[in-house]
């Protein structure tokens, strides 16, 4: 089965413009539930990872992806030693831009 993308963007009203709602859908081959599970468990693993990281930058007051990064870049990869290191960059940057 081909996979498809479909994406949608739209303000109701009332709205702020600044906040956008996405819908995506992708279809793909069925996949087992073990495998399913590793994808379930792998973002509950960055979701904590950047929750973690936007307490810290919150608190501290960073909002500099480069600064989040220096503090707490090896603290994060100790912590989680098996994610892949560029996981722990996404993440250092996803949450400087949630704390933005």
């Amino acid at each position: 089965m081909g996979c498809f993308l479909q994406a949608s963007l739209a303000l109701t009203d009332g709205e702020d413009a600044s906040i956008v709602t996405r819908t995506v859908i992708v279809r793909s081959e069925r996949i087992p539930k073990k495998l399913f599970r590793i994808f379930i468990e792998l973002e509950d693993t960055y979701r904590n990872v950047v929750e973690q990281l936007v307490i810290c930058a919150a608190k501290e007051g960073i909002t500099s992806f480069i600064k989040l990064k220096a503090l707490k870049y090896r603290e994060m990869r100790n912590l989680y030693p098996h994610l892949p290191s560029h996981y722990v960059h996404t993440a250092c940057q996803d949450a400087s831009t949630r704390v933005k």
